[in-house]
């Protein structure tokens, strides 16, 4: 695990896992948040839903443009392996644990939240 990211992740409600943080976001509900390095920063980016579960929802693409009217953070796409996903990008420069800790949640939150509209389930 990186220790350039995972030392921002000392909060009571973060975890750092093997290449993510598990955000606990109460109510029993969690959600995981995937981290990739890039040159001048990190990739955030949490599944919404499964690549199988969006053959139950009807226009996904859709949807996640309807949402990413209404957001600034996080932005929802399909990914490569038609996974309807929220992504997040943050620059290492400058950034404090406070700031990154905020771009964490806003992905765990969002991505949950657009899961239980479109699934009505926690699943990830």
């Amino acid at each position: 695990m990186p220790s350039e990211w995972a030392r921002f992740c000392s909060a009571p409600d973060l975890r750092a896992v093997a290449d993510g943080i598990d955000v606990c976001l109460g109510g029993g509900r969690h959600h995981q948040v995937q981290v990739a390095e890039e040159t001048d920063g990190w990739r955030l980016s949490g599944v919404v839903v499964r690549a199988v579960g969006l053959e139950r929802v009807a226009s996904p693409a859709l949807k996640a443009w309807e949402r990413n009217r209404s957001l600034r953070l996080p932005g929802f796409r399909l990914d490569d392996r038609g996974r309807l996903v929220g992504e997040a990008w943050v620059p290492k420069a400058g950034v404090t644990a406070e700031e990154f800790q905020t771009y964490v949640r806003a992905v765990a939150v969002e991505c949950d939240r657009f899961e239980h509209t479109l699934t009505g389930k926690d699943v990830e």
